[in-house]
Formats: C-alpha cells, sequence, structure tokens
C-alpha cells in the first residue's frame, strides 16, 4: 500500500508519503549430493574427502515434528516520508527531508525454522528470533542547487554555471535470501569426511543416521551469530559536482561521488577446529576435535571416540564495512546540428572488509569477533580504479535540399560510435590448504601422516569446506610477470606456514584491462510523418580486440618435499604452480562488450 500528498506553499513544494509493503514467499529448498576430492589420485580410488547430503525443505521435518510441504516466510516493510524543496531564490534550492524504514525480520508463518546457536552448539527454540530488526532507521538527506551569477554575463554568468550538493543516508533490508536461511535448514544436511567407495552414496543410510543418530550425523544448518546480527545494511551517500557550459554547445560536469557502508553482512565459519591428534597408528589420518565434538577417552594407547553432531557450519552476521570514492568527469552536448556527445571518465575506489549482502565472501581467517574481520580488508570485486566511455551519433548532412528521390537515397543517414575502456577488476589469489597437516621431526610439513610425524592443525580453525584461504605475499618479488599470456609471477608466492593465515591482502592484485570499439551505421526511410523503416549496421568490437579475462588465480596444494613440491615459506615454481596465473579465456560475453568482431543487421520499424 502506498499513498503519496504533494502540498505547494510559496517557495516550496511539500511532499509526505507513506508505504506498507506485506512480503510473503513459498519456499522449497531443493537438496542433493556434492563430492568432494583432494586430488585426482582420490578421485580414482572413490575416496572422498567430504560427501555433503542435502535433503528437501518439504521433505519431512526432522526438526518440527515431521512437519511437510513448501514453508512460508513472512515480513513487513513500514516506510515513511516528507521532504520539502525549498526555492530560496531563483539560482539557489535547497532540498531537505527525513526518511523512516522498519523491515520486520523474517520469519516462517508456523515457526517451522532450525535457530543453532554458533556460540554454544545447541538447536534453539524454533520461536528464537533468528535476527534483529532495528528501528533506529531516520534517512535524513538533503540536497543544494545553487547557479552564480545568473543575471551576469560572461563565461560563468546567465546561468552557465551550476554547482551542486548532497548528502543522504540510505537503508536496505539486504537480500531475503540472505534472511530465510532458518528456514531452509528445517531439513536433513549432512557432511561426511574421509568416505571410502564414496560414489554413490547411500542416501538411505545417511537419512535414516540423520534421524537416529543426533550426535553423529555432522548435521551442517546454514546460521547466524544472532547476537551481533541485525538490519538493514546502511549507506551514507555524498556528492559534489560543478557544471559549466562551454561553447559549440557542450556541457563539462566535474563531480566528486563518495559512500561509507555500514551494519553491512559478513560472513564466517562456527564448530571450528579446536585440536587435532596424532593417530595411534601414525600412518592414519588424525582425529580431529571441533568446538562441539563430544570426546570420549579411551585411555592410553587408544584414540578418543569423537562424535560430531554438526559439522562445519557457515554462519552470518552483520558489522561490515566499505567504501567508495570517485571523481567524476562528464562531457556531454545535446543533439545540435547533427551531433550528439557523451563522455565520461571515473576514477575509483571500493574498498572495505565486505562487499556487502550481494557479494560476501567467508573471511580468510575465520573470524567470530568484529575487528577480526578486518583481516579481510581489501578492494572489493567491482573495483575498477579507470573507467572511459565515449559515445557519439552524427546525423550526416545529406540530402536535405534534393528532390524526393535524392532526399531517399542521400537522406536520414546517420553514424555512430560507442567505445569503452577501462583498467583491471580485482584477481582473487587463493590457495588450497588441508586443515591439518603433518610434520616430522626435522620440521618437514607434509599432507599426508606416516611413521614418525605429528599432526597439527594447518590452517587456524578449518575452514577447508569455504575454500577462501590465501597465500603468503613473498616481499621485494613482482607479482606480476605480464610475459606472454602468463600475468602473474607464482614465484612472488608461497604457502604459509602451518596455524598461520595468509598475508596476501584480499583483492590487492588486477587483471588485465577492457577495450572495445563499437562502431553503428543506420539510414531512416520515411513512410508517413510519424513512421520510418530504419536499417541498421552494427560492427561490435571494431578493431578486433583481444580483451582476456582474469587469469586462473588459485595455487595447487603442492605441499611435500618430492619432485615440484615445496615447504611453507619456499616461492612457488611454474612447475608448481601449475596454470597458475596464466589467461585461458577471454571476456565471456556472446554477443556486446567483451565479443569478438561481430557485424549484425537490422530492420525496425519506427512509430
Amino acid at each position: 500500500m502506498v499513498d503519496n500528498l504533494s502540498v505547494l506553499r510559496g517557495n516550496h513544494s511539500l511532499k509526505f508519503g507513506g508505504e506498507v509493503r506485506f512480503v510473503r514467499l513459498y519456499t522449497d529448498r531443493l537438496g542433493g549430493t556434492t563430492y568432494s576430492y583432494s586430488n585426482l589420485a582420490a578421485f580414482l580410488s572413490n575416496t572422498a574427502s567430504t560427501v555433503s547430503y542435502n535433503g528437501d525443505v518439504s521433505a519431512p521435518s526432522p526438526f518440527n515434528n515431521g512437519a511437510t510441504g513448501n514453508r512460508l516466510a513472512k515480513s513487513e516493510y513500514y516506510i515513511g516520508y516528507a521532504q520539502d524543496e525549498w526555492r530560496i531564490r531563483p539560482n539557489l534550492t535547497f532540498n531537505y527531508g527525513l526518511r523512516y524504514e522498519y523491515y520486520s525480520p523474517l520469519r516462517e508463518d508456523k515457526n517451522r525454522q532450525v535457530v543453532f546457536d554458533i556460540y554454544t552448539g545447541v538447536i534453539k527454540p524454533n520461536t528464537t528470533q533468528a535476527l534483529r530488526s532495528l528501528k533506529t532507521n531516520f534517512a535524513p538527506r538533503a540536497s543544494l542547487s545553487w547557479s552564480p551569477g545568473e543575471k551576469g554575463l560572461g563565461f560563468f554568468g546567465g546561468g552557465k554555471t551550476v554547482v551542486r550538493a548532497g548528502f543522504g543516508i540510505n537503508y536496505g533490508p539486504g537480500q531475503t535470501e540472505d534472511q530465510i536461511q532458518p528456514i531452509e535448514s528445517d531439513r536433513i544436511a549432512s557432511t561426511l569426511s574421509n568416505v571410502l567407495n564414496a560414489f554413490p552414496a547411500n542416501i538411505p543410510q545417511i537419512v535414516a543416521n540423520f534421524t537416529s543418530n543426533p550426535n553423529g550425523r555432522s548435521y551442517q544448518p546454514r546460521a547466524y551469530d544472532t547476537p551481533n546480527y541485525s538490519i538493514p545494511e546502511r549507506i551514507y551517500s555524498y556528492t559534489v559536482s560543478v557544471q559549466q557550459e562551454l561553447p559549440y554547445k557542450l556541457a563539462l560536469t566535474a563531480a566528486y561521488v563518495g559512500g561509507q557502508g555500514r551494519n553491512l553482512f559478513l560472513r564466517s565459519v562456527a564448530n571450528q577446529i579446536t585440536r587435532a591428534l596424532t593417530n595411534v597408528d601414525p600412518t592414519k589420518n588424525a582425529i580431529v576435535i571441533r568446538e562441539f565434538s563430544i570426546v570420549t577417552d579411551n585411555g592410553p594407547g587408544n584414540n578418543p571416540t569423537v562424535l560430531n553432531p554438526f559439522a562445519e557450519v557457515d554462519y552470518k552476521r552483520s558489522g561490515g564495512h566499505d567504501s567508495y570514492n570517485a571523481f567524476m568527469l562528464t562531457l556531454g552536448r545535446r543533439f545540435n546540428t547533427g551531433v550528439t556527445l557523451n563522455a565520461q571518465y571515473t576514477l575509483g575506489r571500493s574498498f572495505g572488509n565486505t562487499q556487502g549482502s550481494n557479494e560476501a565472501l567467508t573471511v580468510g581467517n575465520l573470524a567470530r569477533n568484529t575487528k577480526d574481520f578486518d583481516y579481510d580488508n581489501g578492494y572489493n570485486n567491482f573495483d575498477v580504479r579507470h573507467t572511459f566511455n565515449v559515445s557519439a551519433i552524427y546525423a550526416l548532412p545529406f540530402g536535405r535540399n534534393l528532390s524526393d528521390l535524392g532526399k531517399m537515397l542521400t537522406g536520414g543517414w546517420e553514424i555512430g560510435t560507442i567505445f569503452n575502456g577501462r583498467s583491471g577488476v580485482p584477481i582473487d589469489v587463493r590457495i588450497t590448504r588441508n586443515d591439518v597437516v603433518y610434520v616430522d621431526a626435522a620440521g618437514n610439513v607434509f599432507n599426508s601422516p606416516a611413521a614418525g610425524r605429528t599432526a597439527v592443525i594447518n590452517t587456524p580453525g578449518g575452514g577447508q569446506s569455504r575454500a577462501v584461504r590465501r597465500p603468503d605475499l613473498i616481499p621485494g618479488v613482482n607479482p606480476f610477470l605480464n610475459s606472454d599470456r602468463t600475468i602473474l609471477n607464482p614465484a612472488a608466492f608461497a604457502i604459509p606456514k602451518p596455524g598461520t593465515n595468509g598475508n596476501l591482502e584480499r583483492n590487492l592484485l588486477h587483471g588485465p584491462s577492457f577495450v572495445q570499439q563499437d562502431v553503428i551505421v543506420s539510414k531512416k526511410f520515411a513512410i508517413a510523418e510519424a513512421a520510418n523503416l530504419e536499417f541498421r549496421t552494427e560492427v561490435f568490437n571494431l578493431f578486433n580486440t583481444t580483451n582476456f579475462a582474469n587469469p586462473p588465480a588459485t595455487l595447487p596444494n603442492v605441499l611435500g618435499t618430492g619432485t615440484n613440491q615445496l615447504q611453507p615459506g619456499q616461492p612457488y615454481t611454474a612447475a608448481a604452480g601449475g596454470t597458475f596465473g596464466i589467461v585461458n579465456s577471454t571476456v565471456a560475453k556472446t554477443v556486446g562488450l567483451g565479443a569478438n568482431r561481430q557485424v549484425q543487421f537490422a530492420l525496425r520499424l519506427n512509430f
């Protein structure tokens, strides 16, 4: 329900309004089975590092008395605003207003949900509120438009210069997909580790074990850090610009645009690994103990019995931050004497410890405290330093004074071009690491157990299911090679020492730039006073420029002392790095930006 009211009072234009929105969403998250193998040998022997099975939400619930069928998610939005456009003087306008927004937490109509406590490892009553919604969401905003010397003469006079500035706070509820997870966790979700003869999985056995063996079912709900998860996300936006009219009907605008994101979406891992015990049989895998493992000590000379009610749990919370700052130049020319021109240049920077609800990744150090999420401080995936675009259309001045036949043949022609150029987007450099490794008496580190080796935690807390580990960056070594198709230098990276996280900043490096020139030629044939037939020839990527996508950027797990294997701290070699840093594809587009040269013809009726 939406309603608005407008009132004019002298030089004030007042507006008031409100909206009440009822969100109702039926959902049935479908499941499936995922097999993960650590290497080719494990795949060929059908020995999976993990087998993850997820049931359907509509299947009989193991948590809510066997409930079946689609779930109904509900939420309400309450929004109101008041604003005033005050024309203080003919050349000075001030806009100001206040907006209020409240988004009720998404909930299931009959409380058919699973709320997992990441601190205690307990499933809370289904009436527990999974997240909080703040009620202090007041959003003031103000803007100013001023044209100095409106009645004056000269370059800046006569309204040829306009100064604008603005500030506002904006709120948003975030993605529904992020808030619906307690509802969609009401299903069987189990992850098994180190599974022999993994494929095909015995699904009935997994389901039966999940139902009858709660202490050993490795349940993997999608969880929240409930005390620290609140909506909405908040953005502070601000801008200042100067627009100047130039000769030849041109207009130049210089602007600063900025924004600060707060209370943004974050994600990490709960039920982390706390201990790795060397197996009594040192040739077998270590005994891994997690936060919520149930451990029974079987006495000296025996491995403890470890039951895992829960697997590694991906959880979400709020408290992230980012920023965007940009300088923008725009040159435009309105249609006049047959020419239209628009050109933009942007120098921008997007930086923070998260990219918000649309883009957030699991934090690389499995942080729990808010300040520890700053380990992921870095450039966001959409950070582009330089962007330059030009579009122009020229109506050819032919055939205007000719006869009907001559005008039909030579008139109505237009030629246009679009140029797009930008610097590279960030490369997300990662490394494959096991949660647990084995150290011999000489201090050498290995992926596999053997006599004389001791099990140690490799990546603090684990996190292998999320695969977001970053390597160490070796000081003084240029991470770029730019040799033929090899962009990244593997020798600039190393395996972190066991028990440490990599020191490489998130998205520190940027990939190949992008350049493309398009051309269009069109001819219009008049049919009637208000109708014409247009024939268009469009050429994408006129010069057939090759625009490479980012190269593969995950370093393989080559821990060991054999051929092409490395120890922590040793630089990667080209042989050990494999395809790392070698571009193997172009920007993936079928038509348009990123495509190879393409020519297409079109016939269009305009009326």
